[in-house]
């Protein structure tokens, strides 16, 4: 069964990416993949530049590494319920996945195991302060050859 990837970040509220990744789901006769991409880096970039603006001190930082990666899977958990209970009301084949590594990789993978046809990625509105703290948590389109590819913008 070809199937629709979605890909987004646990922190992102995918709403219109969502809506089209099930009728794209619909439309192939496929099922719908949702892919929350766990990158251990953000975390450890996020304490770095808390420890060096003097926010934190060598100590919490390692405490907030922990923490932040418990909240990002606390919150894909929750995004990846909500998109099931969508699915189960559409009637269309759903696997949640939560994968932690670098995004492209991990990506790469999953359009391989799952025949993924088309990939959705949602490109988030950011702040100065989420793009400052996150840069560089990008997928890289060459990770998604071999498949149509929608950016949409939540």
């Amino acid at each position: 069964m070809r199937n629709v990837l979605l890909v987004t970040s646990p922190l992102t509220e995918a709403k219109n990416a969502t809506t089209y990744a099930f009728e794209r789901a619909k439309a192939i006769g496929g099922g719908l993949v949702a892919l929350a991409v766990l990158d251990p880096e953000v975390s450890q970039r996020v304490a770095s530049t808390l420890t060096n603006v003097g926010f934190v001190g060598e100590k919490v930082s390692d405490s907030i590494v922990d923490t932040l990666a418990r909240e990002q899977r606390t919150q894909a958990e929750a995004l990846l319920r909500e998109v099931g209970e969508l699915a189960a009301k559409a009637g269309v084949p759903y696997t949640p996945l939560i994968e932690e590594g670098d995004p492209s990789e991990v990506c790469a993978r999953v359009v391989e195991t799952y025949d993924v046809q088309c990939a959705v990625l949602v490109a988030e509105k950011r702040s100065w302060l989420t793009r400052l703290l996150a840069r560089g948590a990008a997928v890289k389109l060459p990770a998604l050859a071999g498949c149509e590819v929608k950016v949409m913008e939540d």
